[in-house]
């Protein structure tokens, strides 16, 4: 069974802009040709009863006195009827039976067509050709009765309206408006269309680049600075923020196989050699407690990896409440003071001020203890670390200080990444991820995080907006 041929229209035609100014076009159409209807039947019907019983009662006064053999009188009765109006309202002909004018002052019989001998009034339109120039120098309109005598001869009233008149050029010109309209439909939606058609074939072509592996491509802006562009640039901050997710993502899987491939290979080392042969429980418990040791790195690199997955997904957003910072840095001064004793260091958090946020508890306190960990951890004995809580304008900080080793002007930026180490930090247990997850969740509640000096030692700030209504007005 041959198959049917299927038509395709043009890519071009086929687009949603040409069908959108195709309906639109159609609908001018309709409403303009419903204008037109309109003032048609507002011509027809322009012309009372009264005036066509007046024009037919005096058409038939005159073929009375015609058919009485009064043709002199009813000659007189239509110079009479021509003196008693003006002088262009009223236009009239008489014809003998072989069309020669005889009296009247058309220039000749109208066509045919328009003009029906039965005595009773209609309207229609007199071509320009049988109207003299002084009388009109356009169609004449208006409502005729015409009759023919027994002899052939025809005789022709036609009251004249000028209003009428009036409204026919209207019409005429919408009727010339609706034309040009509907030839100028097509080319306009098509122009239109092409337009539309090109910038939307940018966007193909970047999102096709980008599927194919080039993710460094981004959607053409022009100075139009139009809603295309606007939806471009929001599409390029988009396809940014995929970019560095994506690149994050690299990094992580790089940085997590070459990462945990140490603790893993020690964990496997360790078992293995603790099997090779018979040990005392002393022996084992030892081999345990290393593995162990690690299996707990383990745990907090993939802890700290799922904590920032989280954050940076934002899926913690949706359970946020009302967050006390100053009760917050409280409980967590009181979890890592003994840890500061022990090293130790004096931990002073007596600089707090009583102010809320909006925000996911569980990830301020792990974000906050990230930065008091580290701060206890790089801070030598003797050392001082701070914790404070203060509202600043319309933010609020949250900061830690430590009197440690701080970190180089030219650093501070690569510690925010992920499994970035520095060097004097070797030596130290740790993932490289903490700071990283603080960047995270500062993101995530839409707060700034500042590294700076202490002279000596490091300052971190998480710089929170206020919420409208806790702002000072």
């Amino acid at each position: 069974m041959a198959k049917r041929a299927s038509v395709r229209l043009p890519r071009l035609l086929r687009t949603t802009a040409v069908r959108f100014a195709l309906r639109y076009a159609l609908i001018y159409v309709l409403v303009l040709g419903g204008a037109l209807a309109a003032l048609m039947w507002v011509e027809h019907s322009h012309i009372d009863d009264r005036t066509r019983a007046e024009i037919e009662s005096k058409l038939h006064v005159l073929v009375l006195a015609h058919d009485n053999g009064r043709e002199a009188e009813m000659i007189q009765g239509l110079r009479q009827l021509q003196a008693g109006a003006k002088r262009d309202d009223r236009l009239f002909l008489l014809v003998t039976a072989e069309g020669a004018r005889r009296e009247g002052n058309l220039i000749a019989w109208p066509s045919e067509q328009s003009i029906t001998l039965d005595g009773r009034a209609h309207l229609v339109l007199i071509e320009e050709e049988v109207v003299p120039k002084d009388l009109s120098d356009s169609d004449v309109f208006g409502l005729a009765v015409a009759w023919m005598f027994a002899d052939g001869s025809r005789l022709l009233l036609i009251h004249r309206d000028a209003e009428a008149e009036q409204l026919l050029e209207i019409t005429d010109y919408l009727s010339e408006v609706l034309g040009v309209a509907g030839l100028l439909a097509l080319p306009l939606s098509l122009s239109l269309s092409h337009t539309m058609l090109r910038r939307m074939d940018d966007i193909g072509r970047t999102a096709a680049d980008i599927a194919a592996g080039d993710l460094a491509r981004r959607v053409p802006v022009s100075e139009r600075n139009d809603e295309f562009d606007t939806l471009a640039a929001r599409l390029n901050t988009m396809l940014d923020r995929i970019q560095q997710l994506v690149r994050g993502l690299r990094e992580v899987t790089d940085n997590v196989a070459h990462d945990l491939r140490s603790p893993l290979a020690r964990l496997r080392s360790q078992l293995e050699v603790a099997l090779l042969e018979p040990r005392d429980g002393a022996e084992y418990r030892e081999t345990l407690g290393h593995s162990l040791d690690d299996v707990d790195q383990l745990i907090r690199t993939f802890n700290a990896l799922l904590g920032i997955a989280q954050a940076e997904a934002g899926s913690a957003s949706n359970g946020w409440e009302p967050v006390n910072l100053d009760a917050l840095a409280h409980d967590v001064a009181d979890l890592y003071g003994p840890l500061a004793e022990e090293k130790g260091q004096t931990l002073d958090s007596s600089d707090r001020q009583q102010v809320s946020i909006l925000g996911s508890r569980d990830l301020l306190a792990q974000a906050l203890g990230n930065l008091l960990d580290n701060a206890i951890k790089y801070t030598p004995s003797g050392g001082q670390v701070g914790l404070s809580v203060r509202r600043i304008g319309n933010s609020v900080e949250l900061a830690t200080s430590d009197t440690g080793p701080g970190i180089a002007a030219v650093d501070r930026a690569r510690v925010l990444e992920r499994f970035v180490r520095l060097d004097q930090s070797r030596n130290l247990p740790g993932n490289g991820l903490g700071l990283s997850l603080v960047q995270a969740v500062a993101r995530l509640h839409g707060a700034e995080l500042v590294l700076a000096d202490a002279v000596p030692g490091l300052v971190v700030i998480l710089r929170f907006p206020l919420p409208p209504g806790n702002r000072a007005a």
